[in-house]
This record gives structure tokens, sequence and C-alpha cells, in this order.
């Protein structure tokens, strides 16, 4: 008896709950100073009602975990979580299989309260996730035209860069069209700014329309647009001008006006600098304001 007395004292010692079970019958024959005081004295009851207020063994029971076939320790330390529904908190447990001074088998717990880190946890948790949406949205900013909501002049510049390395790679051409809103000037002229900008975001949308999934459409820079047809020769990305060439045409801006756009179109040479084969879509649409505005123009090869 004073053995035991001896062997019980030096849990007490312990700042954190610790009770222990008979293994055969779940009743608690053990708990310590603290886990007194958590929880109350509740020795010679069964553990599952008295810590979790059930009728039966808990399906989450480690015990058999812990003894050989014959119920004796089998040397295994559990270490784990669990939400106590009873005290409402979360706990850390480590468990382990033991002989008790009288010679029965048991199963003791240590249980240290870790509700406030897991609190803590939470609150990192969330706090990572609106930084990630805020990195998510500061990049989608830094790649997207604030007005037309389209790719912006950086994102065409590494779309562009991107393709001619695939085009280099593995031999795949790809082309460019550019165009631009004829007589824009004359919108913000006689209209003023604000009603040139819907005209650009209505533009946007025509264009984002009509392009093919694979298809990166952007904003240039002030009226001008971009469209990057990844694996598309030269007559197909000129279809592709003309199909929103009649698209623009066909739809009705502010006040039932009418717009028109100009487009010029080129197709990637092999070893050809992104920044070349722009310059001859370029020279294309500029070919194309001259014949007399509203058509398409196909650039010729690269010398």
């Amino acid at each position: 008896m004073i053995e035991s007395s001896l062997f019980e004292s030096h849990f007490d010692l312990i700042p954190f709950g610790i009770y222990a079970v008979d293994v055969t019958t779940y009743e608690i024959i053990f708990s310590n100073k603290h886990f007194r005081e958590l929880f109350g004295d509740h020795v010679g009851k069964p553990c599952h009602k008295t810590l979790y207020d059930l009728d039966k063994p808990c399906s989450y029971c480690r015990i058999r975990e812990l003894i050989t076939k014959d119920g004796l320790p089998n040397g295994k330390t559990l270490v784990f979580e669990h939400f106590n529904d009873a005290a409402d908190g979360w706990f850390q447990l480590q468990e382990r299989a033991m002989s008790w001074p009288d010679g029965r088998v048991v199963k003791y717990s240590i249980a240290v309260d870790i509700s406030e880190l897991k609190e803590t946890q939470n609150r990192l948790a969330e706090a990572h996730a609106q930084l990630a949406l805020k990195n998510k949205e500061l990049g989608r900013l830094s790649s997207t035209d604030p007005l037309t909501g389209l790719a912006n002049r950086l994102n065409l510049d590494r779309v562009l860069t991107e393709e001619a390395a695939r085009r280099d790679r593995h031999g795949r051409a790809f082309s460019v069209i550019i165009s631009d809103i004829d007589h824009f000037k004359l919108i913000n002229d006689q209209h003023g700014h604000a009603v040139g900008d819907e005209a650009l975001q209505a533009v946007a949308g025509v264009l984002s329309a009509g392009v093919r999934g694979t298809d990166v459409v952007g904003r240039f820079g002030g009226e001008e647009f971009l469209v990057v047809c990844p694996e598309t020769g030269l007559a197909g990305a000129g279809k592709l001008a003309e199909k929103l060439r009649r698209a623009v045409v066909a739809r009705e801006y502010a006040a039932g006006s009418k717009l028109t756009m100009s487009f010029g179109v080129a197709e990637s040479q092999p070893g050809e600098l992104p920044s070349r084969l722009v310059s001859r879509a370029d020279a294309a649409l500029y070919r194309a304001k001259t014949l007399g505005r509203d058509r398409v123009c196909l650039a010729e090869e690269s010398g």
C-alpha cells in the first residue's frame, strides 16, 4: 500500500493531467492532482463515460494498440491529438500500457491541454490563406490590364517569349495579330475619355469572346490589342483576324455608334525574336491603315 502511494505521488508532481485505466474493465483506477483539478475525481468510473460522456468504450480507444494478445504491455508509446467534446478543448495525449503496483495492466495517459496552441495554429492557417489570396490577387493584377481585364503588356511579352522558345525547341510556328481601333483619337476628342474607355472595354470583350481557348489576347498599349496564336500559321491567323474584324463591325456600341478596327498579322520565323515578329505585324497593320482601315493585312516573310 505504501509502495503504491509513493508510486502515485510521483504523478502528482507532473503539471499535466494523468490518469490510468484498467485495460480489461476500462475503469479509472488513478488520476493525479492536475487531472482531478480539471475533471474531478472519477476513480472507479468508466473512462469513456467520465471523459467523453459515452455509454460504451470509445471507437477511437487505443488500448488494443498498447497490449499484446495476452493482455500484457507491448512497450509501444502513442502520441496523438484529440478533441474532447466534454471538455470542449484539444489535448495532446501520450499513452502507454504498464503494470500497476497491484498487478493490474493499465493504460496511462498524459493529457496536455493544447487548445490555445490549436487556436493559434488556426489563426496562423487563416492568415496564410488570406496571404495566399492576396498574393494571387497581386499576381493577377501584375499580369492584367486594369481597364479591359485582358493580359497586359508584361504578360504578353512573357507569352511571346515562351512561344518563341517552344518554336525553337519543337519547330512549332505561331502567329500574332495586332490591331487597333480606327479613328480612336476622334472618339476621345469628341466624346471624352470616359466614352473612349467604354469603347476599349467593349472591343476587349469582342476580341476575348472571338479567340480560341489556346489564344492569348491582351492590350498592347493605348488602343492597340495583340493576339498570340500558338501553333498557328499565317493563313489560320489571317482567318481569325478577319473573324474578329467582322465581330467588331457587327457590335453596336455607345449610343448606337459603330466601330471598326484594322489588323496586321505575322507568322513567326525560325529563330526570329518576338520584337521582330511584332514589328512585322505592326508594319502590316500600318499598311491596313493606309489602304483605308477596317481590313486585315498579312505581313511578308522576314528577310
